[in-house]
């Protein structure tokens, strides 16, 4: 997807968020200027309390930790239109160190609400998973985490971390009343 030159005018501030977790809190920076209709998504299933009481599912130490799945199961969930919703790639978004944020998916464009955090960078992700943001601070968390011990082959934590709310600090697209009113077509100034 082609990221819209109007839209990245009204993202010329950083967006942040704070997931308080079960384990203390992980602070993000969400890239709305380069990952657009991502970060409308997740920050949309946010403010509606979508991730609230969600575990992390799945845990694989040195590559990722996944969340934001509303079953637990890591098959469920869904994008605030409901259903799956396109890749975004851009030449800056990538796996090039820890704390990186990513939608998971099943393939190409089936992103719904599911997003993990990586452990360290992970090049063979780029261009297969969206990139939509950084951890700014909680990295004791993070530590915490990868280390959470597991069990079975879908590396499900032993006592998931959970996601308690998530504090969104900063969003231009809600400042500037910016909205994504379907999954392709492109972003809407409301007056």
């Amino acid at each position: 997807i082609l990221i819209s030159k109007t839209f990245s005018y009204f993202c010329k501030e950083d967006m942040s968020a704070t997931l308080h977790t079960s384990l203390g809190d992980i602070k993000v920076e969400i890239f709305c200027d380069t990952a657009p209709r991502t970060a409308f998504n997740f920050l949309a299933l946010a403010a509606s309390n979508s991730y609230d009481g969600t575990e992390f599912h799945r845990n694989i130490r040195s590559f990722m930790i996944q969340g934001g799945d509303p079953t637990g199961t890591g098959k469920g969930g869904e994008s605030i239109w409901g259903g799956m919703f396109e890749d975004e790639f851009h030449p800056n978004n990538v796996f090039n160190q820890r704390g990186i944020l990513g939608m998971a998916n099943k393939g190409p464009n089936t992103n719904r609400s599911q997003f993990f955090i990586t452990y360290e960078r992970q090049p063979h992700l780029n261009n297969l998973y969206t990139v939509f943001g950084k951890v700014l601070s909680g990295w004791k968390v993070l530590d915490q985490m990868e280390i959470l011990p597991v069990k079975g082959k879908k590396n499900r934590p032993i006592n998931p971390p959970v996601i308690e709310r998530i504090t969104i600090h900063a969003n231009p697209l809600a400042d500037e009343s910016i909205v994504y009113p379907t999954k392709t077509g492109p972003p809407e100034k409301i007056q």
